[in-house]
């Protein structure tokens, strides 16, 4: 026997073909999908890092000042029952926004599609006459009666004019609201904003509660990237729905494990540094021209609308 001679199995030259799966890897997989989340999720905060420290108009102001001058407007909007108002207040809310530096694109994802998933969805029905009956704007059917059991619908529904008002005045107080709120978190670093709300007397406990949520979440982001990256690198074929959901309970559970584990880590790791309730951040900014010319404009804001 020619001890030279390289076994047969080493010198064929056809090879059985792998299985192609496809269906565990494309865009649609679950892991794919999560791992894109947090991605986003992570470039949305970088961002707004990036233009918190922009030296634009609403970044230039005092954060308290704003805190102020932010919660004032609100108000004037949940109080107000004056449309064109709230209109006026929205108008310059976005007008602010512009000049701040936000992006057009991320206010109409950020105000008003909300807006009108949460406000407009829920206000739809109210248009009716079903639900608020009023003067015809637009017959929806006419001389139909429908019921099931005991619930039924009218022989004749419409969409009235003192509908399209209520909804209307719903939908634009929430984009408001949601705009102001877009406006003081978007222009304000998040630690800045935690140190304002402190010097402003808000509990030092729920402070300090935002403060290490808002960290740690993205502390908890990067871990359940690495627990879907090895979960990747462990999968050699297609993975069935049953799988799929084991492995999802489980990394659930574990999650749920390791926050605990974490956060009596942190707690101890705080008392061991002298932490005892108290928070002792402080804010390095005084106040200036700007922001008193800002309090101004809120302050005539409110007189404008005591007077309408």
């Amino acid at each position: 026997m020619n001890k030279n001679k390289l076994p047969s199995w080493l010198t064929a030259t056809s090879y059985a073909k792998l299985p192609i799966v496809q269906s565990s890897w494309h865009r649609g997989d679950y892991l794919e999908k999560t791992l894109d989340n947090i991605g986003q999720v992570m470039a949305e905060d970088m961002y707004q890092d990036v233009v918190a420290n922009r030296s634009r108009l609403l970044q230039r102001i005092h954060p308290i000042i704003k805190i102020i001058g932010c919660t004032a407007l609100l108000i004037l909007v949940a109080i107000s029952h004056n449309f064109l108002f709230l209109a006026g207040i929205h108008l310059f809310t976005l007008a602010i926004l512009l000049m701040s530096g936000i992006n057009i694109l991320d206010y109409i994802k950020r105000v008003w599609i909300p807006a009108f998933i949460f406000s407009g969805i829920m206000m739809l029905p109210a248009i009716s006459s079903w639900i608020t009956p009023g003067d015809e704007l637009l017959v929806i059917y006419h001389s139909w009666y429908w019921h099931i059991g005991g619930f039924s619908l009218p022989e004749k529904m419409i969409i009235t004019k003192q509908g399209v008002r209520a909804a209307s005045f719903v939908f634009m107080r929430t984009a408001t609201s949601l705009a102001i709120m877009v406006a003081l978190v978007k222009t304000t670093q998040w630690n800045i904003l935690t140190k304002s709300l402190s010097k402003l007397g808000v509990p030092s406990v729920f402070v300090m509660v935002l403060d290490l949520t808002y960290r740690y979440l993205f502390l908890f982001l990067l871990l359940l990237s690495d627990f879907i990256f090895g979960r990747k690198s462990r999968l050699v074929g297609k993975e069935g729905p049953l799988s799929q959901w084991e492995w999802i309970g489980g990394a659930v559970g574990g999650f749920f494990r390791m926050s605990l584990e974490y956060s009596g880590e942190v707690s101890a790791a705080m008392i061991a540094r002298g932490y005892n309730g108290e928070n002792k951040q402080r804010l390095d900014k005084s106040v200036r021209l700007l922001d008193l010319c800002f309090l101004c404009v809120i302050l005539g804001l409110c007189i404008l609308s005591g007077m309408l």
